[in-house]
């Protein structure tokens, strides 16, 4: 084995020992009960659900928008999905939030994975395609007659959370609020802590051992410059991060670390939740989400 492997080697066992430390930060545990003191008044209604397509320029995404029954315009959602994910990953959220009167538009990043209904190759990944792609859904979005201008909300998960951070750091009079679920603010660090320098990144690579999928040096790369706690830092807005304390892939002390760079946010843990509330831990989540929707409405 070449020295340089070795060193590689000796990079990766130090970072798992690394996250795996980072794991045990302890947080203040919330008491639920006063938590939710404050009653959820956000009317319940039905929805109906279409397939809606985004085309700009080039750009082909494919989605679904969930869609209150309402006379009036409403507030609208953006789910952005995580890695090597897809739109499915966001219904248990939609069909929670357009009860309650929200829009939801839930779509599939360009080489998202290979679940991906929009176009994917796993060497053309990269952050910033990412980025790219929800400033498109953004842009078009804005052109539906159902939606309310300028009541845009962005709620992203894992990868996902760490893209919608970055547009809403780039847009910030365009988003009005961001919700990220176990945010994957990690990916920005993760690359320094394996390599020393651009040169020593391989052309093809894992980022994660829990995923099965490939990314070339195109996507690290392109993460390399990214310094997320300074660009969440640019966002004015009300921002909610929910996060696992045994969260073994992203853990939970990067939201923590977030803390002092939120303008006007919170960040709380889910205790016992891993890298996902879609399951047994949604019942724990669905009420803070409603909440801060709630405090964060139109006139408030």
């Amino acid at each position: 084995m070449s020295v340089k492997k070795i060193g590689l080697v000796l990079s990766l066992i130090v970072i798992g020992f690394s996250l795996v430390w980072a794991g045990t930060t302890q947080a203040p545990e919330i008491d639920q009960k006063k938590q939710e003191a404050v009653a959820i008044t956000l009317p319940k209604t039905d929805y109906r659900i279409e397939d809606r397509d985004i085309q700009d320029g080039v750009r082909k995404l494919k989605g679904q928008i969930y869609i209150p029954a309402s006379k009036n315009k409403v507030p609208l959602i953006i789910f952005a999905h995580g890695f090597n994910g897809s739109y499915r990953q966001g219904r248990v959220y939609a069909e929670l939030l357009a009860s309650r009167g929200y829009a939801v538009y839930l779509f599939d990043f360009v080489h998202g994975g290979p679940r991906s209904q929009s176009t994917s190759n796993a060497k053309e990944l990269t952050i910033t395609s990412q980025v790219e792609d929800l400033e498109s859904v953004l842009k078009m979005s804005q052109e539906w007659t159902e939606i309310e201008p300028n009541q845009t909300s962005f709620f992203g998960i894992s990868q996902g959370g760490l893209v919608a951070s970055l547009v809403a750091s780039q847009e910030p009079a365009k988003v009005k609020n961001l919700l990220l679920m176990y945010p994957a603010f990690v990916i920005s660090e993760l690359p320094h802590q394996i390599y020393d320098s651009l040169d020593q990144i391989p052309e093809q690579s894992k980022i994660f051992d829990h995923f099965d999928m490939e990314i070339s040096s195109n996507y690290l790369l392109d993460v390399w410059p990214i310094h997320i706690y300074s660009e969440l830092a640019k966002y004015p807005g009300p921002v909610l991060i929910l996060h696992g304390n045994q969260d073994e892939i992203v853990p939970f002390s990067y939201s923590e670390k977030a803390r002092p760079y939120l303008q006007n946010g919170q960040v709380q843990i889910i205790d016992g939740a891993g890298h996902d509330f879609s399951g047994d831990y949604f019942p724990n989540v669905r009420y803070p989400i409603l909440k801060f929707l709630q405090e964060n409405q139109d006139g408030k």
